[in-house]
């Protein structure tokens, strides 16, 4: 059954708790969805690994190795390490972010529209990719120098662009307007920008490990079988981040079904009833609070 807008939509600020339930709400809609991306996003990783394992051998350097065999083994162990480390990078740098941006894409389908298209979506993610790397290494060399100078200016940096990457796919911005929209969007929700990607992070960790403890024992195939696994929690950040995204812009936009007057469009005028201007609820003529919001409204 498809989910009508006003089901999944959101139309306020949402609080911590409520983001992640939020996010989980939209996993379970369009969890088979969500699973056959990522999973097939990272089983090929996985097979790319493995067979860059296989073909690139790293030597081995014998016991008490005399200065004449370290020269010898150098050459060829770096030379198996940059092919190894560049084949699984190339892989990953662009099917990853593809699975990413189409993840984002469908959780504000299914916000906005009620419906996810995996197709469109990927269709989608795949064209802005290009713009996708961009960002990602102008926010990455942000962060990082950030992080290198004092740790706490990288920790800011990192907050202050954390909704980059849904504001360059929601509302197609460029590169400079994606960062400036997302400072926009974070402003005075600092601490809990960070709280909500702590707790999210927190449990993806607990995910990740349970993960690679149930593959370690595959050997070779180990890739593969964390792939497929991994596919089950991978999708939780990109939901997460779509989601905080209307959450944040539900609490600095005007909402769109309701009229300047503050009245829901469409909605026929009442002699001793008036609208919030804030969320459109209607009131009592002697309101002074709006009672779902708690905007004052004795202005109307």
């Amino acid at each position: 059954m498809t989910a009508q807008p006003s089901e999944l939509g959101i139309k306020q600020e949402l609080s911590l708790g409520e983001v992640i339930s939020k996010t989980f709400q939209i996993y379970r809609r369009d969890f088979t969805k969500y699973f056959i991306l990522f999973a097939v996003v990272e089983v090929i990783i996985g097979i790319v690994t493995a067979l860059a394992h296989q073909a690139f051998v790293l030597p081995a350097l014998p016991s008490n190795p005399t200065p004449q065999q370290v020269s010898s083994w150098l050459p060829g162990f770096f030379g198996a390490f940059v092919l190894l480390i560049a084949s699984t990078f190339l892989v990953t740098v662009v099917f990853f972010p593809i699975a990413q941006g189409s993840a984002i894409k469908m959780a504000s389908e299914r916000i906005e529209k009620g419906q996810a298209e995996l197709g469109v979506s990927i269709r989608f993610a795949a064209g802005k990719l290009i713009w996708i790397w961009i960002l990602t290494i102008v926010v990455g060399i942000l962060v990082f120098l950030g992080l290198i100078a004092l740790i706490v200016p990288g920790i800011i940096l990192a907050i202050m662009f954390a909704l980059a990457f849904p504001v360059l796919l929601i509302e197609n911005k460029g590169i400079g307007g994606s960062m400036g929209r997302s400072r926009e969007l974070v402003g005075h929700r600092w601490l809990k920008t960070f709280a909500t990607y702590l707790v999210l992070g927190i449990i993806v960790a607990i995910a990740a490990t349970i993960v690679s403890t149930i593959s370690s024992p595959f050997g070779v195939a180990s890739p593969v079988v964390s792939g497929i696994l991994s596919a089950f929690y991978q999708p939780l950040f990109p939901i997460l981040l779509c989601v905080y995204y209307y959450s944040n812009l539900a609490r600095i936009s005007p909402h769109p079904e309701v009229q300047m007057t503050g009245a829901p469009a469409g909605a026929a005028v009442q002699a001793g009833v008036k609208y919030c201007p804030n969320c459109g609820t209607q009131l009592s003529s002697t309101a002074i609070f709006c009672t779902n919001c708690g905007a004052r409204v004795d202005m109307v």
